[in-house]
């Protein structure tokens, strides 16, 4: 008999959030093992949509940035930490809640 086991886990959340008027994807990716999806990137990434495009929301200021740059760095940084708290408070959800009982649900129905 063929055993099973599982060779990695990777889990990748994704949320759209609507904040004072503006629209930001937020998305959590961990794995205990290597990933494509984790190549030069944090575990968090945000991105907004603009009217021209989606970018992803930009919190550094380097030495030559000007003053506006720095100041719009550091509200972004403070938006990126309010975003990333937002959605660790709602990381298990009602929705996450109904999917897992699909899943078990569909377990069940596979095992017997």
């Amino acid at each position: 008999m063929d055993e099973m086991k599982i060779e990695q886990n990777t889990i990748s959340r994704d949320w759209t959030v609507l904040y004072k008027g503006r629209r930001f994807f937020v998305n959590f990716t961990e794995s205990d093992g290597q990933t494509l999806a984790l190549c030069n990137r944090d575990k968090w990434q945000i991105h907004e949509q603009t009217e021209d495009a989606i970018e992803e929301l930009n919190a550094y200021a380097f030495n030559k940035s000007s003053p506006e740059e720095r100041e719009q760095a550091e509200e972004n940084a403070k938006i990126i930490d309010k975003l990333i708290g937002f959605c660790i408070r709602n990381l298990y959800n009602r929705f996450m809640q109904e999917v897992k009982e699909e899943l078990e649900e569909q377990s069940k129905s596979l095992e017997g």
